[in-house]
């Protein structure tokens, strides 16, 4: 059994690898959706998908990725 220190990192590990990835994918997506179901762009597809480059770029900048 891992000891709760090492367990801790490993979970932020993951989160960092795998969660913001694909919360970054989920919401880039929905607001290309809702701008594609309006016509033009809204508020909150604007919203939806500053949120998911800003957690784009957390986590390429958290893999070591560059520009």
């Amino acid at each position: 059994m891992l000891p709760l220190l090492a367990r801790k990192y490993i979970y932020r590990y993951l989160l960092v690898a795998f969660g913001f990835p694909l919360l970054a994918r989920l919401m880039f997506g929905l607001g290309g959706t809702l701008e594609q179901r309006a016509g033009q762009p809204t508020t909150v597809s604007k919203g939806l998908k500053k949120i998911g480059a800003f957690t784009q770029r957390r986590a390429d900048k958290a893999a070591g990725k560059r520009k």
